[in-house]
């Protein structure tokens, strides 16, 4: 088990049910420890929502997580567990979770507050789009306008020049699709890049305009090794208007496209994949200024929009048959 599935466990199951238990079982017997760990559970359960993205878990699990916590406050209201408890706690122990709680809710608050503010685009317009995937329903991994949920944020300020060469990327977002039960796929992290939902989807172009560049012929690889010899993979890139679009990570043999050929909205340009670095299939595309130099993805990056509605970490995009 990798580094990444132990912090999903701990994050995302060990933590929350640990503070649900503790809340609901054993709360700070004094009134006031009681509402700062009733607090801050809340608040840290609100963080897991939106800053984490929720892959391996069904996307409802942290909803089902604050419904058990507001369901957990309403019995200790109703019961007066709250009313009888000690004003003050009258054990060092018990002052401990006092002090615990606080900090817990304080990283909490930041936390939620700077997710919540990445969910607009800073410092002007996003560039609308149509969204690039068929009838389905799609989770966004990555998206926003803050690095705590955007891990594309990487690349904005580089530290290498490989960094700098993908710069364009930094306000990317990345697509899986939803299948029964709100998963991605069946398992935990199956290593079959087939068994995932949005495995061979049509990948559509998500703008008119010509194809400046394109490539093919990379294996999809098995979950989670990733190909970085071009960390695009199998890819599309566009020429919309005088804005670089970038759709990558297809399927080896999928292209349906070459360098030259124009486009519309709508047209299927390849199937989704798991080519380049990709830790699992999924969709990457990201707008850009068009680069000057060699390195085509270095361009100032660009927010976008699909019809309208910027994508967040997180966020369900359901698209109807069109």
């Amino acid at each position: 088990m990798s580094a990444a599935d132990l912090g999903i466990i701990g994050l995302q199951i060990v933590l929350p049910l640990a503070l649900l238990v503790w809340f609901g079982f054993a709360p700070i017997r004094s009134t006031l420890g009681h509402w700062l760990q009733f607090a801050s559970t809340g608040l840290a359960l609100i963080a897991l929502c939106f800053a984490p993205p929720w892959l391996a878990l069904p996307w409802w699990t942290p909803v089902a997580y604050l419904a058990i916590w507001f369901s957990t406050v309403l019995v200790h209201i109703i019961s007066r567990r709250i009313s009888s408890s000690r004003g003050f706690p009258s054990r060092a122990s018990a002052w401990a979770s006092l002090v615990l709680f606080g900090l817990l809710g304080m990283l909490s608050g930041v936390v939620s507050v700077t997710a919540l503010s990445g969910r607009w685009a800073h410092g002007g317009a996003a560039i609308d789009l149509a969204f690039p995937l068929g009838p389905g329903v799609y989770l966004v991994a990555n998206g926003g306008s803050r690095d705590i949920v955007n891990a594309h944020f990487l690349t904005l300020n580089p530290a290498t020049e490989r960094q700098r060469a993908y710069r364009g990327q930094s306000y990317g977002v990345d697509l899986v699709k939803l299948g029964g039960f709100g998963l991605r796929a069946p398992g935990w992290r199956p290593r079959e890049p087939a068994r995932y939902e949005i495995f061979g989807e049509p990948v559509l172009a998500p703008c008119a305009g010509a194809v400046l560049s394109a490539g093919d012929g990379m294996p999809d690889m098995p979950v989670p090794e990733q190909d970085r010899s071009r960390l695009e993979g199998n890819y599309v890139f566009l020429d919309c208007d005088g804005v670089g679009v970038l759709l990558a990570h297809f399927q080896n043999g999928s292209l349906r496209v070459e360098t030259g050929d124009r486009v519309v909205v709508g047209e299927q340009v390849a199937l989704a994949g798991n080519s380049g670095q990709s830790g699992e299939p999924h969709l990457h595309i990201h707008a850009q200024r068009l680069a000057d130099n060699a390195a085509m993805f270095s361009g100032e990056p660009l927010f976008i929009s699909f019809d309208g509605r910027f994508p967040v970490r997180n966020d369900r995009i359901a698209v109807s048959t069109r």
